[in-house]
């Protein structure tokens, strides 16, 4: 997944204000036959952009239900994601627009909740306990407002190369957590940055707190933080900071440079330069793309924090969601292409042409190289989730705006864990 990442403090006033509530032409949704009068469903969409495939692939997905439904003109916008969600909150509030959205679950969903439909109800019957990633995705509402489809996982890319400089073999320095801080030491004493970082939009310090926290959370303590019973300043998330500190001691992050740099610019950009040895990654697509500028990368996952009540694992989760906005005046339409676009049909189209993992229990894609072979390996551990959906956007702003300060160390830790908090119980 290349993005994951909204704009959230421009969220802030939006929550705030509280969007108009409707219920829109229907009381709820459910399956039933689409209507034989010529419909036209407004899809609004990031995704195909991306993929360097991306339209193609999409518009054959469109075509696919379209013959099945020949009577439903499927009109998918693809737009820019750095304007995405403004867009999703002034259709809110005006209640108009699409008839079906891409959106993240959980907290993030719920964040939107006057504007969707809660889809539980209508998973078709032959998706129901096939999708990967459903109890994450629930809102504290106990609705699910996203049917998920695909699968994003974060992992390291490391540079062969760099660490024999340093004469660190990766994968067993790699293997616990120790072995990664003692290779951080090794490595910049050798003269090579460990891991490619920068800090100033704070998506590096999120990507940390998504996959360390994860290794924190067995299934019942994922549940209660997507029930929003296990709050910010829980121990998950106070031993989470700690292990980001930890590495950044460590020298894991290089000097004080590195607070000046963004994440997807920067820090990608000084892994393909060759002056870091390893980049955290957070899909297949990343990692390929920068695999062809260094090829003797290997794929291998952040290794587990100490006191971790799970076993081998890395955050993942699906990669996005699909949703019904309440407006909608194709009810029957919306609901069938959503189910249509989680289908194993689909979702196989997907992974087999812009390498996007199906979200299918059981599903099997056949590896093309080394580097995809490992990276599906990873995704498929059994004991994979995220509570990344489930992190309300107004503390990802929190932790944004105060990335630097916590890395430069003019914010102690306690400090920072009290600003997530704060902004967590301020979010409704």
């Amino acid at each position: 997944m290349t993005h994951r990442l909204s704009g959230t403090i421009a969220l802030a006033a939006f929550l705030a204000a509280g969007p108009a509530k409707s219920e829109g032409p229907v009381d709820a949704l459910m399956i039933a036959p689409i209507p034989e009068s010529p419909t036209t469903l407004t899809v609004w969409t990031f995704l195909p952009g991306n993929y360097d495939a991306g339209a193609e692939v999409y518009a054959q997905v469109v075509a696919g239900f379209q013959a099945l439904h020949p009577n439903v003109t499927v009109d998918l916008v693809d737009m820019p994601y750095p304007t995405y969600f403004d867009g999703i909150r002034n259709a809110i509030v005006a209640q108009s627009g699409p008839d079906v959205i891409t959106m993240y679950g959980a907290a993030q969903a719920f964040s939107y909740r006057t504007g969707l439909f809660p889809l539980q109800d209508v998973i078709a019957p032959d998706l129901r306990g096939t999708l990967r990633f459903l109890p994450e995705n629930y809102s504290s509402d106990g609705n699910l407002y996203v049917l998920p489809v695909g699968q994003y996982g974060y992992t390291l890319l490391a540079n062969r190369d760099l660490f024999a400089k340093a004469n660190v073999d990766p994968v067993a320095a790699l293997s616990n957590w120790q072995g990664m801080l003692d290779a951080c030491r090794t490595l910049s004493d050798a003269g090579v940055q460990p891991f490619a970082s920068g800090w100033r939009d704070g998506y590096l310090l999120e990507t940390f707190v998504y996959m360390i926290s994860s290794q924190l959370m067995d299934d019942a303590a994922l549940q209660r933080f997507v029930s929003r019973d296990l709050q910010m300043d829980d121990p998950v998330f106070v031993s989470t900071v700690g292990h980001v500190l930890e590495m950044r001691d460590a020298g894991c992050f290089g000097g004080e440079e590195a607070l000046g740099r963004t994440m997807f610019d920067d820090m990608t950009n000084q892994y393909l330069a060759g002056q870091a040895a390893m980049l955290a990654v957070g899909t297949i697509n990343t990692a390929i793309y920068v695999a062809d500028s260094q090829p003797n990368s290997t794929v291998l996952p952040l290794p587990m924090v100490p006191g971790a009540p799970n076993g081998a694992m890395i955050d993942a989760g699906a990669e996005a969601g699909w949703s019904i906005t309440r407006w909608t005046q194709h009810p029957e339409a919306a609901v069938a292409f959503v189910n249509y676009l989680a289908s194993p049909e689909v979702q196989k189209i997907l992974a087999e042409k812009i390498d996007v993992p199906s979200n299918i229990t059981g599903a099997t894609v056949s590896a093309t190289d080394p580097l995809r072979a490992d990276y599906l390996a990873l995704l498929s551990l059994p004991d994979n989730h995220t509570g990344f959906a489930a992190i309300p956007l107004t503390v990802l702003a929190v932790i944004e705006r105060n990335a630097v300060p916590l890395m430069a160390g003019t914010m102690t830790a306690e400090e920072f864990v009290q600003s997530m908090q704060s902004a967590f119980l301020r979010t409704r």
